[in-house]
C-alpha cells in the first residue's frame, strides 16, 4: 500500500499533466537535471520546499493543493505496466476474467456463473501469474496483486483501445432508457476557463471512483461508462457565413 508521500507525489504529477507542464519545467524551477526530477518523482518522499516550488509553478496555492491530495486509499488509481496491458490487449478472455478478479470475484464464483472449462481456467491462471497479475495458491486460491481502482493509462494498449471503444461502440446509444443520460454543450469561454473546468472535471472523477469502490460490493452493481471531454471547437452551423476581412 502507498504511503502518504507516494499519494502526494502522484497528486503533484497528477497536477502537472493536466497543466500541461514536463518534468522539464519542472526541472527549471527546482533547478535540476530532468533525470534528476525524474529521480525525485518516483521516490517514496519529497520534501515540502520541492512541493511549495512545484505549486508556485503550477500558479496554485499550497493549501489548495493538499486540499485535492487523494488520501483515502479507497479511491487510489492502480495502473498496469505497458507490457502487462500489451499481453491482456492480445488475450480477451484473460483480460475479461483479470476484471472479475479485480471487481473481488473468487475463482469458484468465476467458475460457476460463466462458461469455462477447467482446461481454460488452468491456463489463464498460470498466464495472469506468469505476467505479474496474480500470486496464485493451491486449490485455485490466488491472492491479488494490484488492490485500488484499476485504470489503464491513456497512451498504453489497453488505454488507446478502450478511447477508441468510447468513441464508437460507447457513444452509439439512443441514450433514451431511464438509467442513461446524455448532454452536449457548447459554450463561450474565456482564457483561463477551460483550465478551471478541467480541474473541475478531475474532482468529480475523484468523487465518482469513490463512489464505484464502495458500489462495487453491492450483490446488484452494474457497469456503467462514464465520459468527460473537453476542446476547443466549432459546430459547423456556426460556420456557414463567412467573416468579412478586417480592413488593414
Amino acid at each position: 500500500m502507498k504511503n502518504q508521500s507516494q499519494i502526494i507525489i502522484d497528486s503533484l504529477k497528477d497536477q502537472l499533466k493536466l497543466r500541461g507542464l514536463s518534468y522539464k519545467d519542472l526541472g527549471l524551477k527546482w533547478d535540476l537535471s530532468e533525470s534528476s526530477v525524474k529521480r525525485v518523482m518516483t521516490s517514496d518522499k519529497i520534501d515540502l520546499s520541492r512541493i511549495e516550488s512545484a505549486c508556485s509553478l503550477m500558479d496554485l496555492q499550497v493549501a489548495e493543493f493538499f486540499k485535492q491530495v487523494p488520501y483515502d486509499k479507497k479511491s487510489n488509481l492502480i495502473y498496469l505496466t505497458n507490457e502487462q496491458e500489451a499481453r491482456l490487449a492480445k488475450d480477451p478472455e484473460a483480460l475479461h476474467y483479470f476484471l472479475l478478479i479485480q471487481e473481488g470475484r473468487l475463482v469458484s464464483e468465476i467458475i460457476r456463473v460463466y462458461s469455462i472449462t477447467a482446461e481454460k481456467n488452468i491456463k489463464i491462471l498460470n498466464q495472469l501469474e506468469r505476467w505479474g497479475l496474480i500470486e496464485l495458491h493451491p486449490h485455485h486460491k490466488i491472492k491479488r496483486l494490484y488492490l485500488g481502482q484499476l485504470r489503464f493509462k491513456k497512451e498504453g494498449p489497453l488505454g488507446r483501445q478502450l478511447e477508441l471503444i468510447a468513441k464508437t461502440e460507447f457513444l452509439d446509444a439512443n441514450f433514451e432508457k431511464e438509467a442513461n443520460y446524455f448532454t452536449f454543450l457548447h459554450l463561450n469561454l474565456k482564457p483561463g476557463d477551460a483550465l478551471k473546468i478541467r480541474l473541475k472535471f478531475t474532482e468529480i472523477f475523484r468523487e465518482l471512483v469513490a463512489e464505484s469502490e464502495t458500489s462495487i460490493s453491492h450483490p446488484n452493481f452494474e457497469d456503467y461508462g462514464i465520459m468527460m471531454a473537453l476542446r476547443p471547437w466549432q459546430p459547423p452551423f456556426t460556420q456557414v457565413l463567412v467573416k468579412r476581412k478586417k480592413n488593414s
